[in-house]
């Protein structure tokens, strides 16, 4: 059995768990990144004068653009290691036929320019 097969196989399996189990998965990442949109807030708060509110809607907005930047060079790093188009798109929740439309870059055309997740980790260097 190719390891594709095996992946999708997975996948398929873990998207017919119960909401609970999958969410299992993710919850101490989850907790950890709550953590740090309110210890990043609180600094907004601090600089800036936004209310509690808006500090944690303006870090969750950024860290949301900085996570899905991250899922696409996450596919196409996936894609580029013999992972099929079509389990990238099933590990993304979206349709198999859909994978170049979820992920445009996987379309292979001309050279990509960087992504968000670039800049954010050039400056974690500095």
């Amino acid at each position: 059995m190719s390891l594709n097969t095996e992946d999708r196989k997975a996948l398929e399996t873990l998207q017919s768990e119960p909401l609970n189990e999958q969410i299992a998965y993710y919850r101490k990442p989850f907790m950890v990144l709550w953590a740090a949109i309110q210890e990043a807030s609180s600094e907004l708060i601090e600089d800036y004068g936004l209310s509690q509110d808006m500090a944690q809607l303006w870090v969750a907005e950024q860290m949301r653009q900085v996570s899905d930047s991250l899922v696409d060079r996450l596919a196409e790093k996936a894609v580029a290691h013999g992972v099929s188009k079509s389990n990238v798109a099933r590990a993304a929740g979206a349709s198999p036929a859909n994978a170049e439309r979820r992920f445009p870059r996987l379309k292979g055309e001309g050279a990509h320019s960087r992504l968000l997740i670039d800049d954010v980790l050039d400056a974690m260097e500095e």
